[in-house]
């Protein structure tokens, strides 16, 4: 199913890229914010992401995407006695995982690039698609799994200089990270994104 799934995404990515007024190239960090970290005290650590963007018309655009994300977390277990206590030494855990980020984002400009601003501001918001690639959690007494497909709800915001464009943008997670309940609490992990790259225009 989430092959079929990406097999679909990727085409229709390559649909659009042919009515394409501009290629974006970019990458930068990606950070975790950890929603209810539980018992297992989660914790987002630095990640980062590169790929490339389509940019579908002018004052209001569409923006479907792909990027590979790199994702770390942090997880601590906790020695607990038969009360329910701490005891003993804290041990930490990191997870990692390798996913195919597919925005589809909906923004508008601030000014009309038709007029060839040497800067303008623009904003956006939509759905993303995280397809796991691979995961990898170092600890071999625990079997987890992670979802094949998480969901996401973000906006953004960026600024375009001649041919260059920084931006930032926050997703909310819609989705837990793991399969079932394998740990005491399945985490939902927001994320930041701030990106910078390099545009190439297509058409005036």
């Amino acid at each position: 199913m989430t092959f079929r799934t990406l097999l679909i995404a990727s085409l229709s990515l390559t649909s659009a890229a042919l009515s394409a007024q501009e290629f974006r190239f970019g990458g930068g960090y990606s950070g975790s914010n950890v929603r209810e970290a539980g018992d297992e005290h989660w914790v987002g650590r630095a990640g980062y992401h590169a790929g490339v963007d389509l940019v579908l018309g002018r004052l209001w655009f569409v923006r479907p995407g792909m990027h590979l994300q790199v994702r770390n977390l942090n997880y601590t277990m906790v020695g607990l006695d038969e009360n329910g206590d701490p005891f003993g030494t804290d041990v930490e855990f990191r997870y990692t995982d390798r996913a195919l980020r597919v925005p589809l984002f909906v923004g508008r400009r601030l000014m009309d690039p038709s007029d060839d601003p040497g800067v303008n501001l623009y904003v956006m918001a939509g759905p993303t698609a995280l397809f796991n690639l691979n995961a990898d959690l170092d600890n071999d007494r625990l079997d987890v799994r992670t979802n094949g497909m998480q969901w996401y709800i973000g906006a953004g915001a960026g600024l375009e200089i001649a041919f260059l464009f920084v931006e930032g943008g926050y997703n909310v997670a819609m989705s837990n990270v793991f399969e079932g309940a394998r740990f005491r609490t399945n985490p939902r992990v927001n994320q930041l994104n701030l990106s910078a790259g390099i545009r190439l225009r297509l058409a005036k």
